[in-house]
This record gives structure tokens, C-alpha cells and sequence, in this order.
């Protein structure tokens, strides 16, 4: 039974409707949350139960290894400029709207990736990180308007730069995350060691490719939801299209345009421009291997593997996985069933199910 001065509150005005949604969320959240919990432990259990391996001796299956990361292309981190075979940027703005409410929204998430090696002592083996959970180095982190950054002239170029060409306004409150794969920076990776997903019978020369999703909001509530575009570079075709079209949207009045994840394979035999704006980017790594030269089409690779099997690219080591995985996992499968109980007695006592 919820006390008085309580439950004349709930009942008042549309704070009880937000109340029966936050009580509605604590009911479906708490399952999802439990359910999680035991993946992380069962994720948890197969990392103890695989033994360590040195890159030269893993065998086909299961594997974890550790190495530090390889290859002959590299990219430039967008905001800090690091050189990096894999970045993941993201960006929330802070919207306010009536009723005094506010919360982050997502208006950015982007990577992109070129084919890298692991190397250790004994040898190196490619890494096909699609699908992958990764947790690597946070190479930024801010918050623009909400930091020292919020005066014009402290803006850094870089940052600024970065905004306006994804069609963000600079001096408005959002958060910036960016997160990479460096050179040189040891990783432990768990995943499938088996057939490279890669290969084709034209993986002799294959072209680098670039996918872009590009969704569009038109005034008057109009969304055309999404197109994906494909495009070869080296082939004839220009890369050029998806970034062009998207900047010639944004300065259409009241059209939206947001770019989603998207993923660049890339190959040491051609290096073109991608897109206009990463003109720069691309470059050839100044990484010396011990083992001779990269061979992008290798029979192997660790991938995700065709069974769905767990995969990670940690940046931390393997006792240091283990033990975020063991504390989130304890506090889902705990936390999870008291989060759905606590809402649906809440909603039976607003309804007045119980006395």
C-alpha cells in the first residue's frame, strides 16, 4: 500500500502516466537484464574452460589469443588523428523538450576498419572483427558545451572540424566518444579460428569497398527510412556518390541527414580515396613484421565463425575481461528480477491490485 502523501501525488496529473511507464519498463527490462547476466556468465565460463594459445600453435575452434595488432594499411582516427586499423565514433546531443524533460540522444555512430593481423613471438593470424563485442582503447571522450570547449576560440579545430562535416552544430551540448584500435596496443582476442570469410576467387586484387546508410527526414513527417549504397573503388565506379549526395541533402531546408555504421574493407594492393572528406585517411602502415608480407587473403582468419559463437577484441587483458564479466554478470542475473518485481508491485499498488 503506497502512503498517502505518495499516492496523491501518482494519481495527479500526468505524472502517473510516466510513473506507469517507468513501472512498465522495470517489468520488461528485468528479464532481458537476467537473461544477459547468463550469457556474460556462460561467456565467462568458456573463456576459463579455452586454454591460451600462442598464435602459431592454435588450432581450428575455439581460441583465444594475444598479440599486439598488424598490417599494412592503417587509418586516421577522425577526432584525434591516431593512427588506428579500426575506429568507433559516437555522439549524443542533449535535448530538452517540455515538461522539463531531457536525455542524450544518439546522432552519430560511426567506424570503420581495415584488415589487420595479431602478432606475437610465434607468429601472426588475421582478424576479421565483424561482429565482434568490442571493448579497445578510448582515445576520447568530452563533452563540447559542456567543458572548457564551450568558448568559441577553445573550440580545437579538430573537434570543430569534425562536427561540421557530419552536419553537427558545433556549440550545442553533445558528447563525443571515440574509440580505436592503435598500433602497437596489445589486444586479447576471443573467437573462432577457421575459414577466412573473406576469401573469393578474386581475392588475388579484390577492390576496396565502402557501404554507406544514409536516412532521410523531409518536412511535414515524410521519412524515406533508409537506402544503402555499394560502391568499388579501382573498379570503375566512384566512391564518391553516398558523401556527395548526403551533403548536397543538408543544405536542402529542412531536411535530415544522419550517416549510420559504416565498415570499409581495405587491401594493401589498392590505395585509392574512399570519399572526399577521408582523403587523408588512408595511409601505409609504418608497422615492420618479423613474419614477411601480409597476406590479406589468408586461408584462416579469427572470425565470428558460422556457429554465432561469442567473439571479443578486448584491449584489456584476459584475467581483467573475466572480472567485468563476472560483476555484470552477478549484478543482471540479481539485479534483473528485483528491477521487474519492484516494478509490477509499484503498478498493481497504483492500480490498487493490493491493499
Amino acid at each position: 500500500m503506497l502512503p498517502d502523501g505518495v499516492g496523491a501525488l501518482l494519481y495527479s496529473g500526468s505524472f502517473g502516466f510516466y510513473f506507469v511507464l517507468a513501472c512498465l519498463a522495470g517489468i520488461v527490462m528485468g528479464p532481458m537484464l537476467f537473461l544477459s547476466g547468463f550469457r556474460m556468465l556462460r561467456f565467462k565460463r568458456m573463456i576459463l574452460n579455452t586454454p591460451l594459445s600462442r598464435i602459431r600453435s592454435a588450432s581450428i575452434g575455439l581460441v583465444e589469443v594475444t598479440g599486439t595488432p598488424v598490417g599494412p594499411d592503417e587509418l586516421a582516427a577522425p577526432i584525434t588523428g591516431d593512427p588506428c586499423y579500426y575506429y568507433r565514433v559516437q555522439a549524443w546531443q542533449w535535448v530538452e523538450s517540455g515538461n522539463n524533460n531531457h536525455a542524450w540522444k544518439s546522432v552519430l555512430d560511426e567506424s570503420r576498419y581495415v584488415p589487420f593481423f595479431l602478432e606475437d613471438t610465434t607468429g601472426r593470424v588475421l582478424i576479421a572483427p565483424q561482429g565482434a563485442d568490442l571493448d579497445v582503447h578510448r582515445s576520447f571522450s568530452d563533452e563540447v558545451g559542456a567543458s572548457f570547449f564551450r568558448t568559441d576560440g577553445l573550440l580545437p579545430p579538430n573537434i570543430k572540424d569534425f562536427l561540421v562535416k557530419r552536419g553537427l552544430v558545433p556549440y550545442e551540448k553533445i558528447k563525443l566518444e571515440e574509440r580505436i584500435i592503435p598500433r602497437g596496443f596489445p589486444l586479447f582476442v576471443f573467437g573462432t579460428l577457421g575459414e577466412n570469410p573473406a576469401v573469393n576467387p578474386g581475392c588475388a586484387r579484390p577492390p576496396a569497398s565502402s557501404s554507406a546508410s544514409v536516412s532521410m527526414n523531409f518536412p511535414g513527417g515524410v521519412s524515406t527510412g533508409g537506402f544503402t549504397a555499394n560502391t568499388c573503388v579501382g573498379g570503375g565506379a566512384s566512391a564518391r556518390g553516398v558523401p556527395a549526395a548526403a551533403e548536397v541533402l543538408r543544405h536542402i531546408p529542412g531536411v535530415q541527414v544522419q550517416t549510420a555504421e559504416t565498415q570499409i574493407p581495405r587491401n594493401a594492393t589498392n590505395r585509392s580515396v574512399v570519399a572526399d572528406r577521408d582523403a587523408a585517411a588512408w595511409r601505409p602502415s609504418s608497422d615492420k613484421s618479423a613474419f614477411g608480407d601480409f597476406d590479406l587473403c589468408a586461408s584462416v582468419a579469427i572470425s565470428k565463425g558460422e556457429r554465432n559463437e561469442p567473439f571479443a577484441i578486448s584491449g584489456h587483458s584476459q584475467r581483467e575481461l573475466v572480472g567485468k564479466l563476472a560483476w555484470k554478470s552477478v549484478a543482471c542475473i540479481w539485479g534483473g528480477p528485483v528491477m521487474a518485481l519492484t516494478g509490477l508491485y509499484f503498478l498493481m499498488a497504483y492500480l490498487r491490485w493490493i491493499r
